[in-house]
């Protein structure tokens, strides 16, 4: 049994039910935005590596609140081990630090794949008889949230009108033999470092219903949104991972990104669905990808006309 500490990372006031009967967990989860009657579109915003949830939720609500009335946001929360004591409180889902992230397993109560949590979410805001006019789910996460969002997105089978999201992550799962060295990529992976959650090979049970053709091909398929901020360009900052396969992607998260769109460009030509957005003067910093105009313009094209609503 786990309760919250008043610590590392604030705790969410809501509850996400994920399981059910003696396998089901809760997750922490903040809400913003229109009540569940009133909501026509719904965000779903991942934290990054500090799981400052709370904090998400109001970024996102700073960032589309004002222009978009009729949305809400859900930030769910992926406690680590050192946010929680023990003392016969809530069965709240915790994971190791850096294992949600790839969408690995909780480390207690129960063994919940981070991923099991996006499906629960998903199929919560999905649910007509709680949320009878949404119409719209977008799925976004930055930094190491957009690396989670990345990958549910390559392995899940999630219906294809939901839409994702994925700013400044670290890394990306590359298909096929994957990146070789280039001028600054760092070291080539060998066989052993270049598996999930870099490539397929070696990725969770959660991804093993279709053979690697079968994910690419879905994956390439998808509703896809890659928002790059043009000063994410610091090879030495602290949450960069640096691992082999990682640094064969590039120095840093920007010249990831552009790799990474070269790689599918080169895979699949005029059949990629995907677009990239680099936003100017952001650095690997999620309030300014958010309230920045062309993001907001890519992320909800059709709906926005952003020149009829005041800038702040």
């Amino acid at each position: 049994m786990t309760n919250p500490k008043q610590g590392d990372a604030e705790c969410a006031p809501g509850r996400l039910t994920v399981g059910s009967g003696p396998q089901a967990v809760r997750v922490p989860i903040k809400y913003e935005g229109a009540a569940p009657h009133e909501a026509r579109r719904a965000m779903i915003i991942v934290h990054g590596r500090r799981r400052d949830a709370v904090t998400y939720a109001r970024l996102a609500m700073d960032a589309f609140g004002r222009l978009m009335p009729d949305l809400l946001i859900a930030a769910p929360q992926f406690l680590a081990v050192q946010d929680l004591i023990g003392g016969g409180g809530e069965q709240l889902a915790y994971w190791g630090e850096r294992d949600w992230m790839e969408g690995g397993l909780a480390a207690g109560p129960l063994p919940i794949a981070a991923f099991a949590v996006l499906d629960a979410l998903c199929a919560h805001l999905a649910d007509r008889t709680r949320f009878p006019l949404i119409d719209d789910i977008v799925l976004a996460g930055h930094s190491a949230g957009g690396q989670l969002v990345h990958r549910y997105a390559i392995l899940s089978p999630v219906a294809d009108d939901v839409r994702f999201i994925v700013a400044n992550p670290s890394s990306y799962v590359w298909f096929g033999p994957g990146p070789g060295p280039g001028p600054g990529s760092g070291p080539e992976p060998g066989p052993g470092p270049f598996r999930w959650k870099y490539a397929l090979a070696g990725r969770p049970a959660y991804g093993a219903m279709l053979d690697d053709a079968a994910i690419e091909a879905r994956y390439v398929g998808r509703d896809m949104l890659y928002l790059l901020g043009a000063r994410d360009c610091d090879p030495a900052h602290p949450m960069l991972d640096r691992s082999a396969a990682a640094m064969a992607q590039g120095p840093h998260r920007l010249a990831r990104g552009r790799a990474y769109q070269a790689h599918l460009a080169e895979r699949h030509g005029a059949a990629l669905r995907h677009r990239w957005v680099e936003v100017p003067d952001v650095g690997h910093d999620p309030a300014g990808i958010l309230s920045a105009t062309v993001a907001q313009e890519a992320i909800w094209p059709a709906y926005l006309n952003l020149a009829d609503h005041a800038r702040p």
